[in-house]
């Protein structure tokens, strides 16, 4: 578990996506601290957008849809973190 904001900051950059997500799950199930839940929620949606913008620029340049997976557009917009990271 993080300990303060200076930690967080300090790993934030380094995490993956999926690990964004973890932190993100553990931080909302354990303290709940809403600047912390905040802060990594914005991270997870920036690194989440990264990906999708590459999916789709994949699916531009002609690669077939059923190879690229892009997520629920429904389900990513929702507020409630057990709906936004399934």
């Amino acid at each position: 578990m993080i300990k303060n904001w200076n930690e967080l900051n300090a790993i934030l950059n380094k995490l993956s996506e999926d690990e964004v997500k973890s932190t993100l799950l553990e931080e909302v199930a354990g303290a709940k601290r809403g600047t912390f839940v905040k802060r990594l929620h914005q991270r997870y949606c920036a690194l989440r957008a990264s990906r999708e913008r590459k999916e789709l620029k994949a699916l531009v340049a002609g690669m077939s849809a059923s190879s690229v997976q892009l997520d629920n557009a429904e389900t990513m917009h929702q507020v409630s973190p057990d709906k936004i990271i399934s």
